[in-house]
């Protein structure tokens, strides 16, 4: 005799779902989705809600002598003001742009009130609009290429906040975790200090040491 038939679980969210699709079709941005422009919608003419006041451009490179690639984001550090608008241009595929939210399992390194904001995972020449309305310090990364080095820092307006915190001393649960392997030594470049950033306006990859960039097999000490 065969068993009932059981229905397979669902774990995606149900409000999860409509929100984001009521967001795909929205004519704002949305504060924790955002607004994602696919390359297609692009290609036919499809115009975004909000025109960008900042671009940055998420990016793949060879690594010399090493067969792992550089994962970046350019510019890495980026001053802009509240109520500015960011389009993340998705140059290479598999990236996806995710703040460190303790949401997210992370140790909080963006603004108090700072909703959990995430982009999907986007394919080349896709691009992602987010809204920057809380003013301080947003440290962001690409979740898949995190432990690569694939983070960056968007000061808005003043550098201050959790984000402004040594990383490993923002504030955290038990559990909470900072970035971890070549993404804690990427943010703790002093080209990446929330004040140079201000002083400077933007921080190209370049800027940041080739011995900080380096890929690790275990998080760095003092990181954890």
């Amino acid at each position: 005799m065969s068993s009932p038939k059981q229905n397979s679980p669902s774990f995606a969210p149900t409000n999860w779902r409509a929100s984001f699709e009521v967001t795909a079709d929205s004519e704002n941005v949305d504060p924790r989705f955002g607004y994602v422009q696919t390359a297609a919608e692009a290609q036919g003419g499809n115009e975004p809600p909000v025109e960008p006041d900042h671009t940055i451009q998420l990016n793949i490179q060879p690594r010399e002598n090493v067969e792992i690639p550089e994962f970046f984001f350019e510019p890495t550090g980026l001053h802009i003001e509240p109520g500015d608008t960011v389009k993340f241009n998705v140059a290479t595929p598999h990236h996806n742009i995710n703040a460190y939210h303790p949401r997210f399992g992370y140790r909080q390194r963006v603004p108090e009130e700072t909703p959990p904001y995430s982009s999907p995972v986007l394919t080349a020449g896709d691009a992602w609009y987010y809204t920057f309305e809380t003013e301080g310090v947003h440290d962001i990364t690409c979740a898949p290429h995190e432990l690569f080095g694939m983070v960056g820092r968007i000061v808005v307006g003043s550098a201050t906040g959790p984000g402004a915190n040594p990383v490993g001393e923002a504030p955290g649960g038990e559990r909470a975790r900072p970035p971890e392997f070549t993404a804690g030594t990427v943010l703790s470049d002093p080209a990446l200090a929330p004040e140079k950033i201000v002083e400077k306006g933007s921080v190209s990859w370049s800027d940041v040491a080739a011995e900080n960039k380096k890929l690790l097999l275990a998080p760095v000490s003092g990181h954890e």
